[in-house]
């Protein structure tokens, strides 16, 4: 007995010190964490032939007649670095298992890519996506037979034992369901069933996430080294062909053994040779991955990059960092959050750089916050007053230097105003404007609007503060003239703005400008030879700008748009009136937001050469001074509001408004005739194309405060068709605020530069069908599909309204825009609902 405790204490001492680097190893003058260690005579085979049949014949002696046993599989694995290896002892053992195998076939797909789709039957055909093996990922050819062992490879239900490398006995083989007999953990013997699922998985080659529909376990007579952690065995043979590759990865393999007569080691030459000596890579300090720290962590050591550093600061005391947030990145390519109290700032701050490796020890662990997790990780760390940090100046070329988990466009689709996890992203820069200042909840900040595209979209992207302020926008065009530059984008929030997704960034953002990733360098070879130049769009006034507090009547006296250009003006306000023969929306590009013009089956935009356009706000008033806007003759100036900042003031969605309107761009409806009277404290701007222009116009940077409604004994009337004179009458009522005149129509005529004919009302329509700029057609469905001669396209295929609102079964459509999401507006209910599974964008006006 005392001899056989002497050697098991020997065993575990042997066992300790190959994990703790230890054990003595060859001298090595580079002084790397790469070392070579002799294996004990005892623990090594040393066959002369077939290096496979020799480890399995150790490990599974008498298999002929114990291959259904339940505690002789469970006992027992040849363990090996790589996924081919294992696949291969799988093979071997399975063709001794007597009986026909039954193959099961993936179905394999793509998910958010990055690239077209329509690329992806030329690129990646389904026999390339069969083809792709990755780690603890299920195979596309599964081939099973009764009585053989398989490892779950992803949680299906805990509470009956079925979890992530879990393993079973195969009992019978269905087409659409696999019956096993646990035979690991605390439910062992109990049947269960297996279902096909849908997994997911990435690899730095392919700039896409594969998903593959097929049952997610695998025959485990042989287990990857990293699959077999947590395991307990009492037979274990170490095939070593191709030795370890990252930290720990020996010492996990050969504590699998409870003893030393339970563990063979086969290592194999690179000329096929049996071999005594391998690698036992040992980081200096005992480190375990980030994926293992839970709240039982407090006295462990990691070794990780330093990413996503930034100070959080309340925006009432911008002066004091409340805390530094930051993401712990290991070699093997798991994250996690980790932050630095207030109290701790003074300690840390100097000493923690951005993307430099460290080892960290002495700190807590504690559960991740609920709401905008940078990382995936169940717990998060914080730094205490006797954290130990320690530079690491060795650190292994593999280690990674960026955190993240990429979303295509369409999944942040999905993330509009998810508040639980931060997203990340990429695409090519396409247009950035400079950076201006906007008023939040009463604080001026820095912003910046830039878009991103991914090859098939643009999407727009908004910078806050000194994200915004320190981005180089000037170096970003400059470089642009030679190749595509990729923006990684890391932290940012998914929003709606008019329909369309836009990106902002959250305090923590970060982003890299043609990072060193497989991702960025594809997005790069897709855009070579092809147009990439990045391009100003708005004013290219200085981002220190400053804003300059005035009037109406002040403005009103400058007459010259090249002494305005590139100030910003705080100006208070009341609307007056729209100003006349303008069209309050317009068809604009989607990248950079200009003016488009029909060509062909498409749209043509002359600023950027882009073909997809969508309605957008361009409202244009007549403004004056609270004092004396009922003056005839008080100083006016004209003022626009574009875009986002139109949405702002009606608090309507463009397309919902021009749905109600009946695509009307030149019939004023009553949401905006209302706001007449209203008071407002502007940001406003000069634009540059104001230079061409005989009078002076503005431009709404931010809306900064809304007054409503300014109380006045007088009423004004709009302006009427064809004129811009303002028309005054008393009113009894010398006590209420001014009231809204009726809608009223322009005269069309008399528009300039007019964007689109408007929509007919459904009783104009019946009257004009015979018109020649009408097509009329006839579906099954009994629907009119007309078009116009201004740019409108052809209806070309019909979708049909379901689970909506009863409608008669006559529709007017109109085709707005081929490329922007549909919309549909229900003249009864006036309702408005969006979407986005069609390829066309319709304007259906359904006669209840």
């Amino acid at each position: 007995m005392i001899v056989k405790n002497k050697k098991i204490a020997q065993f575990a001492k042997w066992v300790l010190d190959i994990g703790e680097g230890k054990y003595p190893a060859y001298d090595d003058n580079n002084d790397t964490d790469e070392k070579w260690i002799q294996i004990p005579s005892q623990l090594l085979l040393q066959p002369m032939a077939n290096n496979i049949e020799a480890i399995t014949d150790v490990i599974y002696h008498d298999f002929s007649t114990n291959f259904t046993c339940i505690n002789y599989l469970a006992e027992r694995a040849v363990i090996c670095p790589l996924n081919t290896t294992v696949d291969v002892i799988n093979d071997t053992m399975l063709e001794k298992v007597p009986g026909d195998s039954k193959i099961y076939l993936s179905y394999d797909s793509i998910v958010n890519s990055i690239e077209q789709p329509d690329d992806f039957p030329i690129l990646y055909p389904p026999e390339f996506l069969n083809s792709i093996t990755l780690n603890n990922f299920s195979q596309h050819r599964l081939a099973l037979k009764i009585n053989v062992p398989v490892v779950l490879l992803c949680n299906i239900d805990q509470s009956i034992g079925l979890c992530n490398g879990t393993r079973l006995l195969i009992v019978k083989l269905g087409d659409y369901v696999i019956e096993g007999k646990i035979i690991t953990g605390s439910h062992i013997g109990e049947h269960v069933c297996i279902p096909r699922v849908v997994l997911h998985g990435t690899s730095p080659k392919w700039p896409f996430t594969l998903a593959r529909r097929q049952f997610p376990i695998k025959v485990c007579y042989a287990l990857t080294i990293n699959k077999c952690q947590g395991q307990t065995l009492q037979k274990v043979g170490i095939y070593l062909k191709g030795h370890v590759f990252s930290h720990g990865q020996l010492y996990v393999a050969v504590s699998r053994v409870t003893s030393q007569e339970g563990l063979k080691i086969l290592i194999e030459n690179e000329d096929g040779t049996s071999g005594t000596a391998t690698k036992n890579i040992v980081y200096r300090m005992t480190c375990i991955p980030l994926k293992d720290i839970n709240q039982g962590s407090y006295k462990t050591k990691i070794c990780a990059r330093l990413t996503r550093l930034s100070e959080f600061i309340l925006d009432d005391k911008p002066e004091q960092i409340q805390r530094l947030d930051f993401v712990l990145l290991d070699v093997e390519g798991h994250a996690i959050e980790a932050q630095v109290p207030q109290q701790h700032i003074s300690r840390f701050l100097s000493r923690l750089k951005e993307g430099t490796v460290y080892f960290v020890e002495f700190f807590q662990v504690v559960p991740c916050r609920t709401n905008y997790r940078a990382v995936s990780h169940t717990y998060m760390i914080k730094f205490t007053c006797h954290t130990r940090v320690t530079e690491f100046n060795a650190a292994p070329p593999t280690l990674p230097k960026y955190a993240y988990t990429l979303a295509s466009f369409d999944t942040l689709r999905t993330r509009i105003d998810y508040t639980a996890d931060m997203s990340d992203t990429i695409g090519r820069i396409v247009s950035v404007e400079p950076a201006t200042t906007a008023y939040v909840k009463g604080l001026k900040k820095a912003i910046r609007h830039l878009y991103i595209s991914d090859g098939r979209e643009s999407i727009e992207v908004v910078l806050w503060s000194r994200q915004a302020t320190e981005f180089p926008a000037e170096k970003i065009i400059e470089l642009s003239k030679e190749k595509p530059i990729i923006l990684l984008l890391l932290g940012i929030i998914a929003k709606s703005r008019e329909g369309q997704l836009k990106i902002q960034g959250s305090m923590s953002c970060q982003y890299h400008i043609n990072p060193a990733i497989p991702e960025a360098a594809a997005l790069i070879n897709k855009f070579t030879g092809f147009p990439h130049q990045v391009t100003w769009t708005g004013a290219a006034t200085s981002s220190s700008s400053d804003i300059m507090t005035t009037s109406v009547t002040e403005l009103a006296k400058l007459t010259n748009p090249h002494e305005l250009y590139g100030n910003i003006y705080q100006v208070n306000v009341v609307l007056r009136t729209i100003s006349p023969n303008q069209p309050w929306w317009y068809l604009g590009c989607i990248l950079c937001r200009k003016r488009v013009f029909p060509e062909g089956e498409t749209y043509r935009c002359p600023k950027c050469s882009g073909n997809k356009a969508e309605p957008m706000y361009r409202i244009v008033f007549i403004a004056a001074d609270p004092d004396n806007f009922l003056e005839d003759n008080a100083p006016t100036i004209e003022i626009t509001f574009f875009g986002n900042m139109g949405q702002e003031l009606t608090g309507i969605p463009v397309l919902q408004l021009a749905a109600i309107s009946e695509g009307n761009n030149v019939s004023i409806p009553p949401e905006i005739t209302r706001l007449y009277s209203h008071k407002y404290t502007l940001a406003i701007s000069v634009p540059f194309s104001s230079m061409q222009r005989e009078n002076v116009s503005y431009q709404v940077k931010n809306i900064i405060t809304t007054a409503g409604p300014v109380i006045t004994t007088k009423t004004i009337y709009p302006a009427t068709s064809g004129t811009g004179q303002q028309q005054t009458k008393p009113t009894q009522d010398t006590t209420r605020h001014l009231p809204v005149a009726e809608t009223t129509k322009l005269d069309s005529n008399k528009e300039e530069g007019k964007v689109a004919t408007p929509l007919p009302s459904p009783q104009r329509l019946q009257m004009e069908t015979s018109s020649p700029t009408m097509k009329q057609t006839t579906s099954s469905e009994d629907d009119l599909a007309f078009s116009t001669e201004a740019g409108y396209l052809p209806h070309q295929k019909t979708h049909p309204v379901k689970n909506k609102t009863k409608c008669e079964k006559k529709t007017w459509r109109l085709n707005l825009n081929p490329t922007s999401a549909d919309f549909t507006y229900y003249q009864s209910t006036a309702s408005f609902a969006l979407s986005n599974q069609l390829p066309l964008a319709t304007l259906n006006v359904c006669i209840m």
